[in-house]
Formats: structure tokens, C-alpha cells, sequence
């Protein structure tokens, strides 16, 4: 497995995921992001005129939705959005960082729901998940995208990280990538028989 691309362990990823059930599978999921939402709870900017949430608040709630509670998932992703989009824009590599962890919490949300969720005003109309769309299903869109979050690394496409080194640390990534497949190989959810 040390010689597998990145790819190659996103279809591993995939395959295993789905033997997984899908309450188990948003369980993983949020397994393998729970420790980066710690930075996007940090950050109490106000980004909007008229905010729902506070950041910290959306946070608390995509926890509290993790453990079966009751809360206004619309709510909670616009908010998580809405970070998602100012943060992305901003020049700071921990910017990004916490941009990319919300946007990976978002994606979370909308399995979660099952339907497409409110989303901040600027990217209203916008048919596009909030994670890239390389990766061969939703699970593993969020994957691919926590593989450089949780390498600290701004999201850089494989392909482009192998033709320009420069942008990204590949192996790293790789590194993280297989860690994850780790963790979700020894995942305890349900399984599909």
C-alpha cells in the first residue's frame, strides 16, 4: 500500500465506505473531521450584516446534530458556508485552513440532511457542493478535501500537486490520506452485510 496514489486510495476509500451503513458513514465522516472543527468554532468575526449563527453557536450546533439532537441544520450551514466563501478568500494559509474545515463540515450537514441546504446569500443558485468535486462520491469529496486540512496544506487537486510540486505537499497528503483509510478500516460502525 506505500506505493498506492492518491487516487487509488481514494477508490480503496470508497469501496470501504461503502460497506459501511450510512448513519455509520456520517459517523466516520465526522470522526475524521471532529478535530479541525475545534478552529472554526475560534473564529467570532462577524461575516455578515445579519447573521443567524454565530460562528462559534453553528459549531456548537453541527455537534449537537452529530449526536442526534435536534437543530436548525439551514441555519447551521449557511453559517458554515458563509465562513467557508470569506475565509477562502482571505491570503493566510490558517484562513484557508479553517475555511476548508468548514466547508468539509457543510458537506457533512447536507449527508446529514439528505437535501440540499440553505446556503450563504453569495452562493445562492450555486448547484455546487462545497467541497471539489474529484473524488468518487460525497464521502470521499470530503475525504479528499480532509487530507490536506488535516495536513495543514491548502487544497490542491492530485493531479496538479503532481505536475506542480510547488503548490502542494503530495506525499504529505498521501501520508494523511492512508491514515484516514486506517481509521476508517478500523471504523466500528455498522456494516452492510
Amino acid at each position: 500500500m506505500t506505493d498506492t496514489t492518491y487516487d487509488e486510495l481514494l477508490g480503496l476509500i470508497d469501496a470501504l465506505a461503502e460497506r459501511l451503513t450510512p448513519r455509520a458513514r456520517l459517523a466516520c465522516l465526522y470522526d475524521l473531521m471532529a478535530g479541525l472543527l475545534d478552529r472554526v468554532e475560534r473564529e467570532d468575526e462577524e461575516l455578515s450584516d445579519d447573521p443567524v449563527l454565530s460562528t462559534p453557536d453553528a459549531v456548537r450546533d453541527l455537534r449537537k446534530a452529530a449526536e442526534g439532537e435536534p437543530v436548525d441544520l439551514d441555519a447551521v450551514h449557511e453559517q458554515l458556508t458563509e465562513v467557508g466563501l470569506c475565509y477562502s478568500e482571505d491570503q493566510d494559509p490558517e484562513r484557508h485552513i479553517v475555511s476548508q474545515s468548514a466547508y468539509a463540515a457543510a458537506a457533512w450537514l447536507r449527508l446529514l440532511a439528505g437535501r440540499k441546504l440553505r446556503t450563504t446569500a453569495y452562493l445562492e443558485g450555486d448547484d455546487e457542493d462545497p467541497v471539489p468535486p474529484f473524488a468518487p462520491s460525497a464521502f470521499t469529496r470530503i475525504v479528499d478535501l480532509l487530507a490536506w486540512t488535516r495536513s495543514d496544506q491548502m487544497y490542491v487537486h492530485w493531479e496538479d500537486a503532481i505536475a506542480h510540486p510547488e503548490d502542494g505537499d503530495l506525499p504529505t497528503a498521501i501520508r494523511e490520506l492512508r491514515a484516514m483509510h486506517v481509521e476508517i478500516s478500523g471504523f466500528g460502525g455498522e456494516r452492510d452485510s
